[in-house]
């Protein structure tokens, strides 16, 4: 890859200390935002029936819950592929075959997200008697603690991929750093969210050891410890932040 020219980087909007040097979408690019909106539609509430009476309308209304908290997990990746196209522009080939690996992984795990959040709201539902809420979802067949133990692997399978894909990205910008002319905040923001990303794939780590050495009447930790998150991402980012200034 050639060294991007200061009059090509002179022309880049600046955000947040960052350089926008692929504002420009490529096909990839296409290609990964289409992806992620058919993943959207997946995830849809009704998507082969229309309400036909309030009845029908308010059953349909009891997976709002599960259907924004995938939508939230989904558009954070997506938003966190797009924020580093945006800033480095890359189109080598290791890009490409990442962008490949980030779309089959996410068409792949799109519903195992889905259904391990509505297993979260079916769990606090039942627990915090949110009758609203409440599916039913338990009473069906296969949701013994040891059958719902594999939906916490699965899950964590799929996240513990997806960061190690994520991460690759941001050790790819650093790759060019110098074609790139990678600023320190870039550098920083490299690092940073590799961490993140790293202590999520420790903690889906964590959750696939639970699911399989905890008993099945404690098999919900598996899906408590992702709760973590909120301490732990702001306490490595805080601390990598007072050390590398």
């Amino acid at each position: 890859m050639e060294k991007l020219s200061p009059q090509f980087l002179a022309t880049c909007r600046r955000n947040n200390g960052r350089l926008l040097r692929g504002e420009q979408m490529t096909r990839i690019e296409t290609f990964v935002d289409a992806a992620f909106a058919f993943a959207f539609t997946m995830l849809v509430i009704s998507i082969d029936q229309i309400p036909r009476s309030p009845a029908e309308l308010i059953e349909l209304s009891r997976d709002i819950p599960s259907f924004v908290f995938s939508a939230l997990i989904l558009g954070s990746i997506w938003m966190a592929h797009a924020t580093w196209s945006e800033t480095f522009g890359l189109r080598d080939r290791l890009t490409i075959f990442l962008s490949l690996l980030l779309v089959i992984l996410v068409l792949i795990f799109v519903y195992p997200i889905k259904l391990i959040m509505q297993t979260t709201v079916e769990f606090f539902a039942v627990n915090r008697d949110l009758e609203f809420f409440y599916t039913g979802l338990f009473e069906s067949p296969g949701w013994s603690g040891a059958e719902a133990s594999v939906i916490f692997e699965y899950v964590s399978v799929g996240l513990i991929l997806l960061s190690a894909i994520l991460i690759a990205f941001y050790q790819n910008a650093l790759r060019f750093g110098e074609e790139l002319s990678i600023t320190d905040d870039e550098h920083r923001y490299c690092v940073t969210n590799s961490l993140i990303w790293g202590v999520v794939a420790v903690t889906a780590t964590a959750s696939f050891v639970i699911a399989n050495l905890f008993a099945e009447s404690n098999i919900q930790f598996a899906g408590f410890i992702y709760f973590s998150l909120l301490i732990t991402i702001s306490l490595v980012t805080a601390m990598y932040s007072k050390f590398v200034p």
